[in-house]
């Protein structure tokens, strides 16, 4: 079995990869018998979307993934309301601010959780949320850090104004903290861990003790999707819980695949895992973790309306799977 590997950015630059698995789990009767598809995923390179490079694995005999690599969340919408791909392994952000304009689109899984830490210089005084007072702060605004930042901020009864805001992207943030152009930030895995290892970064906290906690990934895909490629999405289902149970038992096999797809360092990595979680599941404590997320989106002016969460996550799917 092979998979056919495709990298997506905004200007459609395509590369391929090859990928082998073999059907490793047994999937419901109906959908083992239906005739071979191939399963369209949307990635973004992220050690917590890993799993989705196993779902062939665990797919019915002759089935198989095309992946297609994307650089911008946003893009992925497109392409699912476009029938380009199946389905989209991405932040849940793009999910609400779709919903909200009123675009087709669901969320039928989880992915993963937690992936966000607030990092000082390791030479600095800063041990606290109240420490970042007056300081050099980077930030990327709307993203699930930014989120996370103000929910700690609150807690502490401080404001972002109260802040000296930098905005970064995540990846640029461990490099601006080394050369002190800010004295801390609010970023992502494994770029918090990169600036520890290295020893000039240390961890002040991991910011889930709030109403919206580790929530932080999942899989998205269409209406016209759910409702016309229903045997499809059973198959993918079981594979993708399979495969996420599977990679969460297991770190060394996290870390290889990771390592060996995408070539991210090895230590970093390994060490990201200890501030990352993989889940598949959609359970109560999810869905009010997503209600005030969406709500923070909306108090930010990143939506103008909240969907519903009854509309825009649908746990059929789940709800669904026997492993």
């Amino acid at each position: 079995m092979s998979s056919t590997l495709k990298f997506f950015s905004r200007r459609n630059a395509l590369g391929l990869l090859g990928a082998a698995g073999a059907t490793l789990a047994r999937q419901p009767r109906a959908v083992a018998q239906s005739s071979a598809q191939t399963v369209r995923i949307a990635v973004i390179k992220a050690t917590i979307l890993a799993p989705s490079l196993l779902v062939e694995r665990y797919l019915p005999s002759g089935w198989k993934t095309e992946m297609t690599f994307f650089t911008t969340p946003a893009d992925m919408t497109n392409a699912l309301l476009t029938d380009s791909v199946d389905i989209a392994y991405t932040g849940l952000t793009i999910g609400v601010v779709a919903r909200s304009r009123n675009q087709p689109i669901i969320v039928v899984a989880n992915q993963g959780g937690k992936g966000t830490a607030i990092v000082a210089r390791a030479d600095s005084s800063i041990r606290s949320i109240a420490d970042l007072r007056g300081k050099k702060v980077g930030n990327l605004p709307t993203s699930i850090h930014d989120i996370l930042l103000r929910e700690e901020l609150k807690k502490a009864n401080m404001r972002m104004e109260d802040l000296t805001l930098i905005r970064l992207a995540p990846a640029d943030m461990p490099a601006a903290l080394r050369r002190g152009d800010i004295d801390a930030f609010s970023g992502n895995e494994p770029n918090s861990s990169i600036t520890v290892l290295q020893g000039y970064g240390r961890v002040i906290m991991y910011p889930y003790d709030n109403p919206v906690g580790p929530i932080n990934v999942g899989v998205l895909t269409s209406d016209m999707h759910f409702r016309d490629k229903r045997a499809m999405l059973d198959a993918w289902i079981f594979a993708h819980a399979k495969a996420t149970e599977e990679m969460a038992k297991d770190p060394v096999m996290w870390t290889d695949v990771v390592v060996n797809e995408w070539g991210f360092d090895r230590e970093a990595t390994r060490r990201s895992l200890n501030n990352l979680e993989l889940k598949w599941q959609m359970d109560a404590a999810f869905l009010g973790q997503f209600a005030a997320f969406s709500e923070r989106l909306k108090d930010l002016g990143v939506i103008t309306s909240v969907p519903s969460v009854s509309t825009l996550v649908v746990r059929d799917l789940v709800n669904n799977v026997r492993l």
